[in-house]
């Protein structure tokens, strides 16, 4: 049962055939009761099963008629019904009662009174029928309803503050899966009369509008919408299903909006709106244009197709951006921030197009023009970006092509280009190669492949390159690390992004320090959201140990590194699990030897370390040793390092095995090292702290 109160402001537009024919019988009923022989009060009781008058029906109507003994003694009209149904405004009110308080004549039949819904006080109703106009009113408080038709016009209707909760079942019928909550109507209907279709125009304004659905993907509360709305609806016949068609024009002036993943502050210079729809046969919807109107961020045009649950299941659109900046600002927090670039700076212009369909993406065209992209978190950043991309899913297009004049990954500058792109078979691929400048050397883009998600297949983005006689010491001193010297050099045969994870097929190899560092198995899952993880196998060859040990401040040995760190595992950049070990080359041929400083930083990091042959005291006395093997491992579990070295010597491991004199040898006796002790001694060896001698 509804609310007395719930009375719908369309709802006074269909009373006009139920009224008619209970006024009519009043009015048969009153003369009646006037022409009769004055023998004291009269009262006429009159009672109707069902009343059908197409968009309006009442059920289990009666009807009392009071008049005086001398018929100019003031009319009693009441009228009941057990159930009034407006079917094409899903409305069903039960125990209806209107009471007239005034004088009932024949012409105009005039009655005005309270009226009740459901057994509560539902406002007054007035009605004032006559051969050349109908009118009725009805108020509660601040809301009122006007139906107001004359011989010749169509109804017209005027609402004021009428609770859009009144609606919401009617809504239901334009959009099954919405819900409508807080907001008021107000303003002004009119419905042709006599024609077989139903037609309603309206110039209304939505305050405080607020609605979502059971998804929580599409929201709003607070709107403020001025709109003006044609609604059409055509019967069904034998050659066709009933059709609905919706025109809307209209303005968002206030309030909050989400259309997940975007969410929308309403602008205080307003947002333009229009839509042209036609309802399906399946009970969903063809939008056959609409338009967004926010000239300080976005424009957009299209098309559109929903279903009966208000999905959108495909969509078309032309969009511009005078300021990308504002763009950004407006729209596309909700888009960035879980793809790990919330705090993202944009700036420029920009326009394109874009499709959408049930399998996904389907087309998509984006033109920059002077744009620039900052990642403060300092990932990357681009600068003058001129140029764009076209794709198409289904058929091939022209070349496209996108430049920069500036740009830098992780704080290293990559000098200006261009990207050449070509679309074919439903992939962005690039179509030459891409070689330009960077740390004196050269960045080469080889192959790069985009695929976007369709269907069940994820998104799928292909890269291989390769970095040709970069400075090491210009990286170095970009990414923080200590001052390396020489270049640095390496390929990347093809690294795979699917499902927010980066493998690299192949490895990557690369040139340093005299030698090669190879790293297999690479893969990085979520490498721009929260807590990156990185998992790979690192493997040294022939590295020379004097560069090396040099740059990091860590005294001074010669000779060849080779090792292997398994297992590796980072997670937010910070090391949880490895299996290390580095071990000197047995068969150098060349100088071995190890620097006094060196001997001290390594003992060290086993910890208590016990300097064998000579005489700690004696330590001093020598400026270097020769060595026959160097080596150290660690594997790193629950934040512990299980230390090995070379060999076993009691209840320690042999770290720096010595070889001719002065003869030296370090033993390590810590098995278990805490990984942020180490660390920390690491870090104390290579910035240089006083030599100790113990």
């Amino acid at each position: 049962m509804r609310s007395p109160s719930r009375m719908p402001a369309l709802a006074a537009s269909h009373y006009r055939k139920i009224l008619t024919l209970l006024f009519s019988a009043a009015a048969l009923g009153l003369a009646f009761m006037l022409a009769a022989p004055e023998v004291g009060a009269r009262e006429l009781r009159v009672a109707i099963e069902r009343v059908d008058a197409g968009t309006a029906r009442a059920e289990a109507v009666a009807m009392r008629l009071r008049t005086g003994a001398t018929g100019a003694e003031p009319v009693g009209l009441t009228v009941e019904a057990g159930l009034v149904a407006l079917p094409a405004l899903a409305l069903h009110l039960d125990r209806v009662a209107w009471t007239c308080e005034r004088v009932l004549t024949l012409e105009p039949l005039a009655c005005e009174g309270p009226l009740q819904v459901g057994g509560r006080s539902a406002g007054r109703l007035a009605v004032d029928l006559s051969e050349a106009r109908t009118q009725a009113h009805w108020s509660q408080g601040r809301r009122s309803i006007r139906v107001d038709k004359d011989l010749a016009s169509p109804w017209r209707v005027a609402a004021q503050r009428i609770p859009l909760a009144w609606l919401e079942d009617f809504a239901k019928q334009l959009w099954a899966g919405g819900r409508l909550g807080a907001g008021t109507v107000s303003g002004r209907l009119t419905v042709p009369a006599g024609t077989p279709e139903t037609r309603v125009d309206a110039d209304l304004r939505l305050e405080g509008l607020a609605f979502d659905t059971p998804d929580g993907l599409l929201a709003g509360a607070g709107l403020a919408v001025p709109l003006t709305l044609r609604y059409v609806t055509t019967p069904a016949s034998a050659a066709a299903p009933e059709r609905t068609r919706l025109t809307l024009r209209g303005a968002l002036k206030a309030g909050e909006l989400l259309v997940s993943p975007i969410y929308l502050a309403v602008p205080a210079a307003g947002v333009g709106l229009q839509l042209d729809a036609e309802s399906e046969a399946d009970g969903g919807w063809r939008l056959s244009h609409w338009q967004w109107e926010d000239a300080a961020a976005l424009t957009a045009v299209g098309d559109a197709s929903l279903d009966a649950a208000g999905n959108v299941t495909a969509l078309a659109a032309r969009w511009r951006s005078p300021d990308l900046a504002a763009l950004r600002r407006s729209y596309l927090d909700g888009v960035l921030a879980p793809a790990g670039f919330g705090e993202l700076q944009l700036a420029g212009q920009g326009s394109g197009a874009f499709g959408f369909d049930a399998e996904g993406l389907s087309a998509l065209d984006v033109d920059l023009r002077d744009a620039i992209a900052i990642d403060p978190k300092g990932r990357f950043s681009l600068a003058g970006l001129d140029g764009g991309v076209r794709w198409s899913r289904d058929s091939a297009l022209a070349n496209s092509r996108l430049a920069w004049r500036a740009a830098a990954l992780y704080g290293i500058g990559i000098e200006a280009g261009q990207l050449d792109f070509r679309s074919s078979e439903g992939q962005l691929a690039l179509a030459a190669p891409l070689r330009t400048g960077m740390l004196g050397g050269h960045l080469r883009l080889d192959r790069l492949l985009w695929r976007p998600a369709r269907g069940e297949a994820p998104l799928r983005i292909e890269m291989g390159l390769a970095l040709e006689a970069l400075d090491l010491g210009s990286l170095s001193q970009r990414l923080g690390w200590p001052d390396f010297e020489g270049t640095i050099g390496g390929t990347l045969p093809n690294a795979l992004y699917e499902r927010n994870r980066v493998s690299f097929e192949g490895g990557l190899a690369m040139q340093l320090f005299g030698g090669e560092v190879r790293i297999d198995d690479l893969a990085l899952e979520r490498p721009f959201g929260v807590a990156p993880s990185l998992a790979a196998s690192v493997r040294f060859q022939d590295i020379d140990l004097a560069p090396l040990t040099g740059a990091f401040g860590f005294g001074e040995i010669t000779g060849r590194l080779d090792g292997r760190i398994r297992d590796l595992r980072l997670v937010d950049w910070t090391p949880v699990a490895f299996d290390a070990r580095l071990l000197t080359d047995r068969n150098w041929e060349g100088s071995r030897r190890v620097s006094q400083r060196a001997v001290q930083d390594i003992s060290d990091l086993g910890g208590s370390g016990l300097i064998a042959g000579l005489q700690a005291r004696l330590l001093r006395t020598f400026d270097d040793f020769g060595y026959d093997r160097i080596g150290i491992g660690c594997v790193l579990k629950d934040n512990r390092c299980a230390m090995t070295g070379l060999k076993k010597r009691g209840d320690g491991y042999v770290i720096i095995d010595g070889r001719g004199l002065p003869r030296i040898e370090v033993v390590g006796f810590r098995r278990s090292v805490d990984w942020p002790t180490l660390v920390s001694r690491l870090k104390d060896a290579t910035e240089g702290d006083t030599l100790r001698i113990e």
